[in-house]
């Protein structure tokens, strides 16, 4: 039966207190992610009821409603109901630090995750495709179309940007030009010429010589590799402080804290300025102090976090692979539910950007095979129809990343196959860890992303992946086969929406 998502989504939005109650809703994967003024306010019980939604929980601040492979209409109708002053500034409910960075992260990073996975697929396909001998590395073709799945990685600061913007509350365009100037050719060219400068010379040839090798990076690389003429580098300064010399393509954290520090710079001369300048020259503030603030001070800081957070998993993973691979196929699901997942985007990110590769990914999808097997081992064993039904779908859709129908409409409600999927998931992920299986690019683990996992000379890496996959799905199967689980003899029931109820 077809679900009316107008219908649900009036439901929804009375359930959880209505229109004024919300502060703010996006949504991600699957789920519409509310925060709320008054979390008390929220009927739960029902709200798990209503027709579409799988489930209903309380997270990183947030109050989620699990709608599945439809939330983006669900989310549509929900926009429908409610009228959100975005430029209001209204405090969130204190809900702990560990909850507030995760609402921020997932605020973040949940609007463009399919977009920028979708580049790291046609990365994958070009990479297969071109280890075939199907496309010519040296061709049009595959230039082209290898600087095109390129380009949401290059501009990932300006992504972060617009939508950190609407998290802080601070005009989207102004944080697009802040992040566009640091991903700017101008910068990166400056960077380049600045490395290779100063000779000491009065001869006002070699002088005119030396200032185009500053205005063009491939003189100065000529003057020193072929002319052999020595030189110096001159440190580039702001107002006489030292700029560190970092590029900013594919940054994150260093963005995260500029537009957060352009937030109080924003608010401060809106409230200072008259009415009259306070629209033009408040984004000219804003962009004169933060650029030259980050370049100085947040790149570097926002630089050193990354790195360090980075730093711990890698570290950790180099000490045993197998057992991080254990330990990440084991917990990643009951992270998923607690809604925490989302703290390791940064570091998966950081990681393609240092690296050039992700060794998180590789494990992590075993997690999510893993479940996909746990849930058609429920196909499979299931008497009950609509049982059946549900963990088909459950399945078949978590082979595609998507886990929280699995996980929610079926693993947890019956138990036993929450824990054979998270067995599942760490014995393929001790294999993953084994032969160092990789993702080459951003990608949400399933089975349509696999070309992701592949490049050529690591073949040992991509068979040791697919090993691990394999592995977890039928141990997924097999353990809940196993260890069974008590059918409900009614699935459980959804509330039919009521017209008018909002």
């Amino acid at each position: 039966m077809a679900i009316n998502y107008a219908e649900s989504a009036k439901e929804i939005v009375r359930l959880i207190g209505g229109d004024d109650n919300v502060i703010s809703v996006t949504h991600c994967a699957t789920r519409l992610r509310f925060v709320l003024k008054d979390s008390a306010q929220v009927d739960v019980e029902t709200l798990k009821r209503v027709q579409g939604v799988i489930t209903a929980v309380k997270a990183s601040g947030q109050m989620q409603v699990v709608i599945g492979n439809h939330v983006s209409d669900a989310y549509h109708e929900v926009q429908k109901l409610l009228n959100i002053d975005e430029n209001a500034v209204v405090e969130a409910p204190n809900v702990g630090i560990v909850n507030r960075v995760m609402d921020i992260i997932s605020s973040i990073f949940a609007p463009f995750l399919y977009p920028l996975a979708a580049c790291g697929v046609l990365q994958g396909i070009i990479s297969l495709l071109t280890a075939i001998d199907l496309m010519d590395p040296a061709g049009g073709t595959y230039r082209i179309l290898n600087f095109v799945s390129w380009t949401g990685f290059t501009f990932l600061p300006v992504m972060v940007a617009f939508t950190a913007a609407k998290k802080f509350n601070v005009n989207p365009f102004t944080a697009v030009i802040s992040a566009c100037a640091l991903v700017s050719p101008d910068y990166l060219n400056m960077l380049t010429a600045n490395k290779i400068l100063t000779v000491n010379s009065a001869d006002p040839a070699m002088q005119s010589l030396m200032k185009s090798a500053v205005e063009n990076p491939e003189i100065a690389k000529v003057l020193v590799e072929v002319a052999g003429i020595p030189v110096q580098s001159a440190p580039l300064t702001f107002m006489g402080l030292p700029v560190e010399y970092l590029s900013y393509t594919s940054s994150v954290i260093p963005i995260i804290l500029m537009v957060w520090g352009m937030s109080y710079i924003q608010r401060f001369f809106e409230r200072t300025l008259p009415v009259v300048i306070r629209n033009l020259f408040t984004p000219m503030f804003c962009i004169a102090i933060m650029v030259p603030l980050t370049l100085l001070a947040f790149g570097p800081v926002g630089n050193m976090i990354g790195g360090a957070i980075g730093g711990v998993y890698n570290t950790l993973y180099h000490l045993s692979p197998a057992v991080a691979g254990f330990v990440v196929g084991a917990l990643w699901m009951p992270l998923v539910t607690l809604g925490v997942h989302w703290g390791i985007t940064p570091v998966t990110v950081g990681n393609y950007a240092t690296l050039g590769y992700d060794t998180f990914t590789g494990l992590q999808a075993s997690a999510v095979f893993g479940m996909a097997g746990a849930v058609l081992g429920v196909y499979l064993k299931a008497k009950d129809a609509e049982l059946k039904r549900l963990a088909l779908s459950a399945g078949v859709t978590a082979l595609f990343g998507i886990t929280e129908p699995a996980i929610y409409g079926v693993a947890l409600r019956l138990k036993r196959p929450m824990i054979c999927g998270c067995l599942a998931g760490a014995a393929g992920g001790v294999i993953a860890g084994a032969f160092n299986a990789v993702s080459w690019s951003y990608c949400i683990p399933g089975i349509a992303v696999l070309p992701v996992f592949f490049k050529e000379g690591h073949m040992a890496q991509f068979l040791g992946f697919l090993m691990s996959i394999s592995a977890a799905f039928i141990l997924g199967i097999i353990f809940t086969w196993i260890a069974g689980f008590t059918e409900n003899s009614q699935p459980d029931a959804r509330a039919v929406a009521q017209p008018g109820t909002v």
